[in-house]
């Protein structure tokens, strides 16, 4: 399996990469696949736990905001963020 690059900005920038690195173009783009898919990856779970702790808010507000103390809300039994 190939990947063919038909951008000249693209090839551009991997060897613009690769001569900085000291990498092959290959090994180059890799090494900067991978560490953009960790940050997309990062964010994701980020959103997640996000999500979850305003799902949490959202139902503790059913009653009314004076009913809950926000410490129950955004910190778990241990005292970290939930």
């Amino acid at each position: 399996m190939s990947l063919n690059i038909n951008s000249e900005e693209t090839v551009r920038l991997a060897s613009e990469l690769a001569e900085l690195t000291g990498e092959t173009e290959m090994q180059a783009v890799t090494a900067a696949l991978k560490e953009r898919l960790e940050r997309e990856r990062d964010i994701q779970e980020r959103l997640k736990r996000m999500r979850a702790i305003s799902k949490r808010i959202a139902a503790s507000l059913i009653d009314g905001p004076s009913a809950v103390e926000h410490g129950d809300v955004l910190y778990d039994e241990r005292g970290l963020p939930g």
